[in-house]
């Protein structure tokens, strides 16, 4: 039987993040804060990782040594006693509410090895032109030009920017066609928005698959989800699923794996890369 102290679960990898963030901000190496923990060198190294487990006067120690607020106090001891167990605070699921979702999918993101993202409404946030977000908030009544709005294009962008940092994860996209006929903003809008998506499929990184209309279609389709993979250790797959100003996250490998088979169906159904380029291209010129 795994030993669940060894085991890489959600709560282990986010409360990794969480302490690197805060050692950064105080400009520590790893080897000095072992060194006042009194352990091996490896140990912040593999706690970073999610890879070991943290006792809670170890946390505490770190937490006064970086100087972490009690707003990040908290939400470290809250990720210290889900990752006690294997997987969740629920039997299945973790669910995160308020900015805590946003907080959780960033980390995921930017330490994935790959992405793999289904799409089936909108475009993905990490592929959005700033005129098309707009065009989002303008739909749901609200100012396209306020400073909130500019808040969320400035992490959309900074998202994005991680497709063509040095050393990027591998990015898969399965987009439905529904994603990119929903018009958003003007047709102008939603053509810059096309051929954005077109130039971001170029990347050697970057994969981007469309399901048509006429192409065999699965009910799960009507939903987005996304699958963050850290290493070849598929066990530590997690999934996330969007739902209105939360996210739910999976990592029992029993659940990640049904998403992981029935994206690999998506991508048998879907088109190749170069013809799914191309009905972008084409649509894009439809629309004008």
């Amino acid at each position: 039987m795994t030993d669940p102290t060894k085991t890489v679960t959600m709560q282990k990898r986010q409360l990794g993040n969480e302490l690197r963030k805060l050692r950064d901000a105080v400009g520590l190496r790893q080897d000095e804060a072992a060194e006042h923990l009194g352990r091996n060198p490896n140990k912040i190294s593999r706690l970073e990782n999610g890879k070991v487990s943290v006792t809670t006067l170890e946390l505490e120690t770190l937490l006064s040594l970086y100087k972490a607020s009690e707003k990040d106090k908290v939400w470290c001891r809250e990720l210290q006693k889900g990752a006690r167990r294997r997987g969740r605070p629920r039997s299945e699921a973790a669910l995160y509410r308020g900015p805590q979702w946003f907080r959780a999918f960033q980390d995921f993101e930017r330490s994935a090895t790959e992405v793999m993202v289904v799409g089936s409404e909108v475009i993905p946030g990490n592929m959005q032109t700033p005129d098309y977000i707009r065009g989002i908030f303008a739909g749901g009544g609200n100012d396209p030009n306020n400073s909130d709005v500019d808040e969320h294009i400035r992490l959309r962008q900074e998202r994005q920017a991680i497709l063509t940092r040095e050393n990027p994860p591998e990015f898969s996209f399965v987009l439905s066609e529904s994603a990119l006929r929903r018009q958003i903003g003007t047709p102008d809008v939603m053509a810059a928005q096309l051929r954005h998506v077109a130039e971001l499929a170029l990347l050697p990184n970057v994969t981007v698959q469309i399901i048509p209309f006429d192409t065999q279609s699965y009910a799960a389709l009507g939903f987005g989800f996304t699958i963050f993979r850290f290493d070849t250790d598929t066990s530590t797959d997690i999934v996330y699923i969007g739902i209105y100003g939360d996210a739910l996250y999976l990592d029992k490998p029993s659940e990640v794996v049904r998403y992981t088979n029935l994206v690999n169906q998506l991508y048998r159904v879907a088109l190749g890369p170069v013809e799914s380029r191309s009905f972008i291209l084409n649509l894009a010129g439809q629309i004008e």
